[in-house]
């Protein structure tokens, strides 16, 4: 099978999962979760820029880090470096592009015939997770303000081409401002409106299957000031108080786990519970309430299963858990 027609299969499989957050209202557009380990692990991102736009160029900045340690942990609470560059931008344009630089080496995807000069990959080898800030830009990068809060938008797309499973979502806008801030609802003088805590809840509840067979894990990217430079970090976990449920209802408590990310990172749902919780319900999965215990964050759920023939192979399922909705 060639890859053209992979990618557009996996594609086609992954759109019904892909969740929608809050409108797009404002010309620096975030998005929460680019994961790169070319060739394995590639993140499609779709930057569209509305009609009308007076920019001649978007500037593309990553924030980003090794996914892992050099214990080969999950890189939570290690900082961000950030690359910056700026492309061309054209009146009502789409364009697509593998944040990895493995499809088509970074290059605008899908037979698009625009000059953008260069390509829009990150160009880091190995495991990478990151943040993306796409913003109205001058020819040299700097980000400008063009007056209309409605200018940027687009989605991602996970896609695991090892394996063949795909997860998505759109991106994130802060609906008062244009610049690299984007400050949570919950506050006064915040526009994002995909972020927790919100409704003056700091959780969500959440299901999960036995893990012995289905990997949880939750992508939390945190918010707030100065996102082009600052490690913002937010605190994560379960509600310990009020426990963990199993399928047959039994309720088991245990001491509070809380696990720091900084600027973004993955933590799976087996390190916010202890080894006797976690048997209890490994065979059998349960509930719980995940909540963000210390700052602001956009957190996404993903439930994954690899190469199990019992559900045919690759399953992903990855929604927004941050939505401002009551838990």
């Amino acid at each position: 099978m060639s890859l053209r027609i992979l990618v557009t299969s996996v594609l086609t499989a992954a759109l019904p999962a892909i969740q929608a957050l809050a409108p797009a209202a404002a010309d620096t557009h975030l998005f929460p979760v680019i994961a790169s380990n070319s060739p394995n692990v590639v993140t499609l991102v779709s930057v569209g820029n509305r009609e009308g736009g007076i920019s001649t160029h978007l500037s593309y900045l990553y924030r980003y880090k090794a996914a892992l340690t050099v214990e080969l942990t999950p890189n939570t609470d290690g900082s961000c470096d950030s690359t910056q560059f700026a492309r061309p931008t054209f009146n009502g344009d789409l364009v697509t592009f593998d944040a990895s630089g493995y499809l088509n080496d970074g290059n605008a995807l899908f037979g698009d015939t625009n000059d953008y000069e260069d390509s829009f990959d990150i160009g880091l080898a190995g495991p990478v997770r990151a943040y993306l800030l796409v913003s109205n830009a001058a020819a040299t990068g700097r980000r400008v303000d063009d007056g209309h809060p409605r200018d940027v938008f687009g989605d991602f797309i996970v896609i695991d081409i090892a394996s063949g499973g795909a997860w998505g979502g759109k991106g994130v806008n802060d609906t008062i401002r244009e610049d690299y801030t984007f400050i949570n609802a919950e506050h006064e003088g915040g526009g994002v409106w995909a972020a927790l805590p919100a409704n003056g809840f700091t959780n969500r509840r959440i299901t999960f299957l036995p893990p012995s067979e289905w990997t949880t894990r939750f992508f939390v990217t945190p918010i707030g000031s100065n996102m082009d430079t600052a490690n913002l970090t937010a605190s994560v976990g379960l509600l310990h108080d009020t426990g963990v449920f199993d399928r047959q209802g039994i309720n088991h408590y245990f001491a509070p786990i809380s696990h720091t990310v900084r600027c973004t990172g993955a933590v799976n749902l087996e390190d916010l519970m202890d080894s006797t919780v976690w048997s209890a319900v490994e065979n059998v999965g349960g509930w719980a309430r995940f909540a963000v215990e210390s700052g602001d964050a956009v957190v996404y759920k993903l439930d994954y299963t690899a190469d199990n023939s019992t559900y045919g192979g690759t399953v992903n399922n990855g929604y927004l858990l941050s939505g401002f909705t009551l838990p």
